[in-house]
């Protein structure tokens, strides 16, 4: 009964792909609807062939290694975080596709587009909707190089969130940047005052080491190093805090929920105009640096950034003309 199913279909398949030949290849219109059923039938074979090939060869893949070595590389040369994020992305994925019976690498761009809906329809904030998306897709990307036959599903797709609006980048002022320093508690001021002072990243405090005239951190996967300023290496000392390892007890997110609480209070009670992020230190740092020296070079050592270019973005989006 079910081979007759299933022969049933097939012969309807392949009359609507006779049709269809006789309609859009005009030189084999002349056949017969018999000749032309027959062709239609060595389509549907050779498409089922290269079915079974793909799905074979995605057979010779271990996912979980591939998923291990991908976290792995993550860890090594990004951040935390990001590992973090990759490794929820692929656990939501691996949670929906199992539902659905469906196979991680078999995923197709419509049941793609199907999961980032659901992840979508659970309530969850567009930004971490994107975030997940954006980590699935890296996962891909990256299997892309290592296997011909794969493709990343989620590549075009149109049901990922829409980004939202940035927030305008605010520069705080020299005179603000002391309001902050002066309110915050100790370890806090040394935090701000350091990121302020060479426009390090919130997330290369955790890492920061000071030894003699010199500092060294990893940032973004990268290490970076500098001159220490003698008042970074006083208010370290003052916090009582080793200068070895002064913020090794703390996490970025922890110093940046800090820091808002304090910038919160301020801006409600006038002290300073915006609600600053901890990144706007940097921003403050860039312009100051760049408006001095005028060297983009200069500035793109100071920041960390990977090339010149980055840095002429960045110091363009802050409004200056470069």
């Amino acid at each position: 009964m079910a081979d007759a199913i299933i022969e049933k279909r097939h012969g309807e398949l392949a009359r609507n792909i006779a049709r269809r030949i006789a309609k859009d290849s005009p030189k084999l219109a002349d056949l017969g609807s018999a000749e032309l059923e027959k062709l239609a039938r060595v389509v549907i074979a050779e498409g089922l062939r290269d079915e079974l090939k793909a799905a074979v060869k995605l057979e010779t893949i271990d996912y979980q290694a591939e998923r291990a070595r991908f976290l792995a590389r993550a860890s090594r040369t990004g951040s935390a975080h990001t590992e973090r994020a990759y490794r929820a992305a692929l656990d939501r994925l691996e949670a929906w596709t199992a539902r659905q019976g469906i196979p991680v690498l078999e995923l197709t761009p419509a049941q793609a587009d199907d999961w980032i809906e659901a992840d979508k329809g659970e309530g969850r904030a567009p930004s971490s909707v994107r975030l997940t998306v954006s980590g699935a897709s890296a996962f891909f990307t990256w299997l892309e190089r290592r296997h011909a036959d794969l493709r990343n599903p989620f590549r075009g797709t149109r049901a990922r969130p829409l980004n939202r609006p940035r927030r305008k980048l605010a520069v705080p002022s020299l005179e603000e940047i002391e309001i902050l320093e002066a309110s915050a508690a100790p370890p806090l001021r040394a935090a701000i005052v350091t990121m302020a002072r060479i426009g390090l990243r919130v997330g290369g405090l955790p890492g920061l080491s000071v030894y003699g005239e010199r500092w060294t951190t990893k940032t973004k996967g990268d290490e970076q190093a500098g001159q220490v300023p003698d008042d970074i290496r006083m208010e370290i000392e003052r916090a009582g805090l080793p200068l070895r390892s002064p913020f090794a007890g703390l996490t970025a997110p922890q110093i940046a929920d800090r820091f808002r609480l304090l910038v919160g209070r301020l801006q409600k009670a006038g002290q300073i105009r915006e609600r600053y992020s901890v990144h706007d230190l940097r921003h403050a740092f860039a312009v100051r640096l760049y408006q001095a020296c005028h060297d983009v070079y200069q500035v793109k050592t100071a920041l960390g950034h990977s090339s010149v270019s980055a840095t002429e973005r960045y110091l363009r989006s802050l409004g200056l003309g470069v």
